[in-house]
């Protein structure tokens, strides 16, 4: 079992059992022993959910200045921006701009570094090269001051990513617990999708944070072994042939004790008019919590991990769903419909991780509620399909792949208190653990012999999801971050093959690959990997 190192000093956090949360009154994550709650006003919900401030580029180039303080309220580090608490702007950009983006360390000097910052561009296709992405160089420690200088590719697939800082060791105490992240939105996909335009946008930061506690072993609990194959959606497992999950509250148990939140917002109301469509762009900023989200109704999917479906030829441009699975680090892209009646509920369902993992219980994240001034004279309100308008940028995703220039195994496993890939567990001093060369693309064969999901990630690229335990998907998909399944019940492990494409020549130099359940990541479950 494994052992969380989690350090703070004060505890935001609700437990939760798997049945759900009730629909008490909605508020944000308390700052001062209390429940603040948004004035009403008059034609919108009380608590509807909050909005990020927004930086947009200018000329090119988005300027973010931040400094980063230790909070009195809750004893975490946070980001202040534009002299507001714990808030982080959405950020956004056109392919081909610029962000530049000022960090100033307020925190306390300490005798390790636990007070140290920086900043991850995730999901850019960018150089890992300092001023740029670069976690493994650039580090501030209290009192000092970061500019990073992240350059847009022109032929950014637009979509969703986000920023959060990256230093090892801390990854789960400043993103998972204290919630530092923000969102970055490259424009674009309405062109491509133009029937987007005339969506209601809603942008959603979920975060899981607060202190938590340790995870205790299920027992003899069986795990179900097709749950967490499917990549996003619950559809390619029947594409493939393969028996569809069974949904099974058993094994969820309740959950770890960190407060969810959608845009640090406890159970918000999110004004939806029944049949109205609104566009939820996702972000799954937990350390730890994989999302299964579901609205009584189908969605329908329209990018991952910021490429839109369709980048990979052959892959319809939207699919309709009724999950879509999210894990740590993921994004979605998709569309929602106004529940019937003008009442629901938004929520994640219970999530088997294995029998030694976190438990993810199913739990109410809002509710969507038609406009109050409407009364009890809701009316339905019909939609266009989405048809596909302008062709995606064109780059290396969107091209037919090259042979395959090289094969890999690699292997994720754990211990009592540490965790590995290929056996080793991570070092700030180690050498890449692969040299590959750019232009290139390989075939990695990624296996899980623990019994509890990893969740794979990689700087600066994109990879094909190919394969999930054996079965090949019908539709292929491009993704930064995918759950690798546990050890199956016969002991053989779980795995992903996937296409890794390192085409593009931005991405020259050293970057990292790790699991993004930020403790497994911290206790050393992270690689470097060398592009030349």
């Amino acid at each position: 079992m494994k052992r969380r190192l989690i350090a703070v000093t004060v505890a935001l956090a609700w437990l939760a059992g798997c049945g759900g949360q009730s629909s008490a009154p909605v508020s944000l994550i308390p700052q001062n022993g209390t429940r603040p709650v948004f004035e009403s006003k008059p034609d919108t919900n009380v608590n509807e959910m909050p909005e990020p401030p927004v930086v947009k580029s200018v000329n090119g180039v988005a300027k973010v200045s931040m400094l980063v303080d230790l909070s009195g309220a809750t004893g975490f580090p946070q980001f202040v921006f534009d002299s507001q608490n714990a808030v982080t702007p959405t950020i956004r950009v056109n392919p081909g701009d610029e962000i530049v983006m000022d960090i100033t360390n307020h925190l306390p000097v300490v005798h390790h570094d636990k007070y140290d910052i920086n900043v991850h561009f995730h999901g850019i296709g960018s150089s890992p090269k300092a001023p740029g992405d670069d976690v493994l160089g650039t580090l501030a420690r209290p009192g000092q001051s970061l500019h990073y200088v992240v350059h847009i590719p022109k032929n950014q697939e637009p979509g969703l990513y986000w920023y959060h800082p990256h230093v090892h060791g801390q990854t789960a105490f400043q993103v998972g617990s204290a919630g530092m992240s923000g969102a970055i939105v490259v424009n674009g996909l309405e062109h491509h999708i133009p029937g987007l335009a005339k969506l209601r946008e809603r942008l959603i930061i979920v975060r899981a944070s607060g202190v938590g506690r340790t995870a205790r072993p299920r027992g003899d609990t069986p795990a179900t072994d097709m749950d967490g194959m499917d990549g996003m959606d619950g559809m390619n497992q029947t594409q493939a042939g393969m028996k569809p999950q069974v949904y099974n509250t058993e094994p969820c148990g309740s959950d770890l004790g960190f407060t969810t939140t959608l845009n640090n917002a406890y159970q918000p109301v999110i004004t939806i008019r029944p049949g109205e469509k609104q566009f939820f762009r996702v972000i799954n900023a937990s350390s730890h919590k994989t999302l299964k989200l579901y609205t009584g109704s189908q969605m329908e999917l329209i990018a991952i991990d910021g490429f839109a479906l369709d980048t990979w030829h052959g892959t319809p441009p939207t699919k309709m769903v009724r999950t879509i699975i999210i894990p740590p680090a993921s994004r979605a892209e998709f569309v929602v419909t106004g529940p019937p009646g003008g009442f629901g509920t938004f929520k994640t369902l219970c999530y088997d991780t294995g029998i030694i993992g976190d438990r993810d219980p199913e739990l109410k994240l809002a509710t969507l509620r038609a406009p109050l001034h409407h009364g009890n004279q809701v009316r339905e309100i019909a939609g266009e399909p989405l048809t596909v308008g302008a062709p995606l940028p064109r780059n290396v995703y969107t091209e037919p792949l090259p042979p395959i220039a090289a094969k890999r195994t690699v292997t994720f496993s754990e211990g009592a208190s540490r965790f590995f890939i290929n056996g080793k567990a991570f070092s700030m001093s180690d050498p890449p653990m692969y040299v590959v060369h750019t232009g290139t693309v390989e075939e990695w064969h990624i296996h899980n012999i623990s019994q509890e999901i990893h969740d794979f990630h990689i700087h600066q690229l994109h990879f094909l999801v190919k394969e999930i335990n054996g079965v090949k998907l019908v539709h292929p998909y491009w993704a930064d971050s995918v759950v690798i399944p546990h050890q199956l019940r016969d002991g053989s492990p779980g795995s992903l093959v996937l296409i890794m494409d390192f085409r593009d020549p931005t991405i020259k130099g050293t970057f990292l690959f790790h699991c993004h359940i930020l403790d497994h990541e911290d206790l050393g479950m992270m690689a470097k990997i060398q592009a030349i």
